[in-house]
């Protein structure tokens, strides 16, 4: 049978997480192995559902107690994103793609090459 939800997820081969800066909470979580992948999802579909935060759908299965979760915007996403605004790495600038592209073309295709045109689905 076909599931329209599960597709889109493979799709995509991303988790969905709740966002903090330019990585999300989950993804921390994920990594400290306190929430597995399957997890992440189930908490992803109960908040889209409920309309519940993130953190308050893993928090209210029990999976995460609230005080870890506060930790861990406290002593490590925090911090990071400071470094990150402080390297500058949230000023910088967009370049289109096509303008990247045409900069770097050559790197890519060889004299002996011909370029391609292509799409996205």
């Amino acid at each position: 049978m076909y599931d329209r939800n599960t597709a889109q997820l493979q799709r995509k081969r991303t988790l969905p997480t709740s966002r903090l800066g330019s990585k999300r909470l989950g993804m921390y979580l994920l990594e400290a192995g306190l929430l597995s992948p399957a997890q992440i999802q189930v908490a992803a579909y109960d908040r889209k559902v409920t309309g519940k935060k993130f953190s308050e759908v893993i928090v209210d299965r029990g999976w995460v107690k609230q005080q870890t979760i506060d930790f861990i915007i406290k002593r490590v996403i925090v911090p990071e994103q400071r470094a990150l605004h402080k390297a500058g790495a949230f000023a910088q600038p967009v370049e289109p793609f096509s303008e990247v592209f045409e900069r770097r073309k050559g790197e890519v295709l060889h004299e002996d090459e011909e370029e391609v045109l292509w799409t996205v689905d």
